[in-house]
């Protein structure tokens, strides 16, 4: 057992108390998983379960034990009904381990993407873990919400409650909406709550204070499924020069190379301009699939994009998809 592996076991044992406290008392526990959409989906049902009950969630993009313990620690009281738990994994079995600690009333499925296939493994790897909270609510009772927009989910998941949505904004948030109806918010509560949706920074963010030019920033944690749904929806965008600034993607392990190419393929027609971060295998494969048929431009750091953008002489306003941010160690 690593180091890592104490620590966990250590956090999880003091976890498990606290949530057999929690569930003594009569709390109800959502648990959000899936490849993309945990944090957004997570931070929408937060918007509106709050209107109604004292809601706890997990802060961030925590999604470990130690992040869920310390939520726990510093943030639930004897007041709080629901907990809304964002959870992560990297390996078959992490799910479950999580299932069995947290005690799930409520099980979501956001999303199963390539995402991280480096450290699974495989493909079906990712799927059998991503469901792992499908099986645990069929044996142990609950409600299994799941994303039936994402085709993956909805070939590997049955008896859910489903939704859906055109585009990632209002998929997110039909998501959010089923939660909150499964907790007991009626139909009249949820569309008051509505109101109080806020954006997520970093997913699909639209700003322009932060770079000084109108952006969608979408640059944390991006997967095959999210890139071709933001560049789509930048090539609708036709009132702007539409700029991708990318690095890619990484942890796709052999299937990397593919995936760009194919990801390139979808940028075609779809974005007037590439920036591209970095010289590396990622975008040389982003760059053979566009095949010079949009213009590229080559930069070492993701915000010098703002210099290139502001010096191009543009006849349109430009609109900038950042899509994903990778150190540049990584």
């Amino acid at each position: 057992m690593n180091a890592r592996e104490i620590r966990d076991k250590i956090y999880g044992l003091w976890l498990a108390r606290q949530m057999q406290q929690f569930h003594k008392r009569g709390g109800k526990v959502v648990m959000i998983t899936g490849s993309y959409g945990k944090t957004s989906v997570k931070e929408l049902a937060y918007d509106l379960l709050r209107q109604k009950y004292e809601v706890v969630m997990t802060s961030g993009n925590y999604n470990t034990v130690v992040g869920i313990a310390k939520t726990m620690r510093y943030e639930v009281t004897e007041l709080t009904e629901l907990l809304i738990l964002e959870v992560g994994a990297y390996r078959v079995g992490e799910i479950n381990f999580f299932c069995k600690i947290l005690r799930p009333h409520i099980g979501v499925i956001t999303g199963i993407a390539r995402q991280h296939l480096e450290r699974f493994g495989s493909w079906e790897k990712i799927i059998q873990a991503k469901t792992e909270i499908a099986r645990y609510i069929d044996e142990h009772g609950g409600i299994l919400i799941a994303n039936g927009s994402d085709e993956t989910v909805a070939k590997a998941v049955e008896d859910a409650r489903f939704y859906y949505g055109d585009g990632r904004i209002q998929i997110n948030q039909n998501g959010a909406k089923v939660i909150a109806s499964s907790c007991g918010m009626s139909d009249s509560e949820i569309l008051k709550g509505e109101k109080f949706f806020r954006d997520v920074p970093s997913r699909f963010e639209m700003t322009k204070d932060r770079y000084g030019m109108l952006v969608i920033d979408d640059s944390y944690n991006s997967n095959e499924k999210s890139f071709a749904e933001a560049v789509k929806y930048l090539g609708e965008q036709t009132k702007y020069t539409r700029i991708l600034v990318t690095p890619g993607l990484v942890e796709l392990g052999s299937e990397s190379n593919l995936i760009h190419e194919q990801l390139g393929k979808e940028i075609i027609g779809k974005a007037d301009l590439v920036i591209l971060v970095g010289k590396n295998e990622r975008t040389a494969s982003l760059a053979r699939g566009i095949n010079d048929k949009v213009k590229i431009i080559w930069i070492e750091k993701t915000l010098s994009f703002m210099k290139v953008v502001k010096e191009l002489k543009l006849k349109k306003e430009p609109l900038v998809l950042i899509e994903n941010d990778v150190p540049e160690n990584y």
